[in-house]
């Protein structure tokens, strides 16, 4: 699933592109301008996405031991380099016209064609969050994220070529709301390249733990995400005298409950010590 909404993302960006760029040389609206740019950079990021997922799927290596999930990950920090570096011109280029001045044309066939850009850009912020949903693909969550932004933009775009005078202001509340969006991305991507803990993970693993016979202490409980799948490492105390094969059902029973506790594909290792 997570493949096939990438693909059909890149496809419809690339006529959105195309549709832009004939608003923008319709009208002169900058806000148009700016939209072009950030497809051409939609297209090289949904290419990543697309390439991202297809790398996350391949199984664990000679040279990758966790698999390859965390291509995902580093496609949705580099979607944020990118659409960040966007939004940089975006300023730059507002701030820039608004000094010059420059005149908005109105033209009704760019009205239509910024409607239609409205509408499927918002379909395809919605096919991409359903798909991040069901796989948990964080590059489809970028999309999800790009493409929220993009729908807006093109919303502004049609307010600013129908009311020539908001444009610049327009831009300016859009650039805004995609700053923090950026640096939302760029926060969850980051997190799970450098494997930051998740307490609510932490905790719902080791409340899972409490009461597994032999069991007596709970040591040490790390996890890290790759893709859609999670790695757990836990320490446990058995209580001592007990026999390698009651020290190995425990092991099978703590590795059974944190299965369970966080519902998805997840390899555990427990490593198991005398209290």
């Amino acid at each position: 699933m997570r493949e096939r909404v990438a693909l059909l993302t890149f496809l419809a960006v690339l006529g959105i592109t195309v549709a832009k760029l004939a608003v923008y040389a319709l009208t002169s609206s900058m806000a148009a301008f700016t939209e072009f740019v950030d497809s051409v950079t939609d297209i090289a990021t949904s290419a990543l996405a697309l390439l991202s997922v297809r790398l996350s799927r391949k199984p664990p290596d000679e040279d990758h031991h966790y698999g390859h999930g965390k291509a995902e990950a580093l496609a949705g920090y580099t979607i944020g380099l990118f659409a960040g570096t966007s939004l940089a011109y975006v300023v730059a280029e507002l701030v820039k016209r608004v000094l010059e001045g420059y005149i908005v044309r109105s033209d009704p066939l760019a009205v239509q064609i910024a409607a239609a850009i409205v509408a499927v850009d918002s379909g395809l912020a919605g096919v991409n969050y359903l798909g991040y949903r069901a796989s948990k693909s964080v590059a489809l969550r970028a999309n999800a994220v790009n493409y929220m932004g993009d729908s807006l933009r093109a919303l502004g775009v049609l307010t600013a070529i129908t009311t020539a005078w908001l444009d610049p202001f327009v831009t300016a509340v859009l650039a805004s709301i995609l700053a923090v969006e950026v640096f939302h991305l760029l926060r969850e991507s980051t997190s799970i390249l450098m494997d930051e803990a998740s307490e609510e993970l932490t905790r719902r693993i080791a409340e899972s733990l409490r009461g597994v016979e032999e069991v007596e202490e709970v040591r040490k409980i790390r996890v890290r995400h790759s893709g859609t799948h999670y790695q757990v490492d836990v320490v446990v105390a058995v209580k001592g005298g007990k026999t390698i094969e009651e020290a190995h059902r425990a092991a099978d029973e703590v590795e059974k409950r944190v299965k369970a506790a966080l519902g998805a594909e997840v390899d555990v290792l427990v490593h198991v010590e005398p209290c």
